[in-house]
């Protein structure tokens, strides 16, 4: 569905996301199993993978990277991680945390993210403790965040259950950190997305916490 204008929300098993702008971004590809799936909804709205400009790659999980090698395979897209995740993403370490076990085909990430910094429009939130290296972004111009799995929203906003995260306090100061935020809209790896005071939203939640 197109969530905002440009904003086209593909939802699988975990959520991907397409920014349709100047250049093609897309944020997460996806268990394998769900390619085909993700490549007929693009498809219906023109895109192919090799009009893509950069893939984001929010964590290492099965359900956000393991459609990467297939996407890679036609397309010049720009693989874009945080530098931590980078290693996990293409297999020259092996990921210590929840669930362990990778099988996604390593892919090497062609650009590694700092916090803060400003990739296609996008700006990376550091948000650790789901994985090592999880990050959001921060669609600034469209007030929107897409969150990962730095929160769930599958039976309300809430974190993610712990047995997947690898430090559930870390994971809760992420929270803590993205409230200090100012969004509209908000994208979840899991769950419907929320349009509209969002921020908010994720504020109350963070003072639960």
């Amino acid at each position: 569905m197109e969530l905002l204008k440009g904003v086209h929300v593909i939802e699988s098993y975990a959520t991907t996301t397409l920014l349709v702008d100047d250049r093609l971004v897309l944020v997460d590809t996806g268990v394998e199993d769900d390619t085909r799936m993700i490549l007929d909804a693009l498809a219906k709205l023109r895109v192919k993978p090799r009009d893509l400009a950069t893939i984001f790659i929010t964590h290492t999980h099965p359900d956000h990277v393991g459609g990467l090698a297939t996407f890679k395979r036609d397309s010049p897209a720009k693989v874009a991680a945080h530098r931590i995740e980078a290693e996990y993403v293409s297999r020259a370490r092996t990921y210590d945390g929840p669930p362990r076990v990778q099988r996604h085909p390593g892919t090497v990430v062609d650009v590694l993210l700092e916090d803060g910094q400003v990739y296609d429009g996008l700006r990376v939130i550091f948000t650790p403790g789901h994985t090592r290296g999880s990050m959001s972004l921060l669609d600034e111009t469209r007030s929107l965040l897409i969150a990962g799995d730095a929160l769930n929203n599958e039976h309300g906003l809430g974190p993610m259950d712990d047995q997947f995260n690898v430090d559930p306090q870390q994971h809760r100061a992420s929270i803590k950190r993205l409230a200090t935020l100012q969004f509209d809209t908000a994208i979840f790896g899991h769950g419907a997305p929320m349009k509209g005071g969002a921020s908010a939203r994720v504020t109350e939640l963070a003072k639960r916490l």
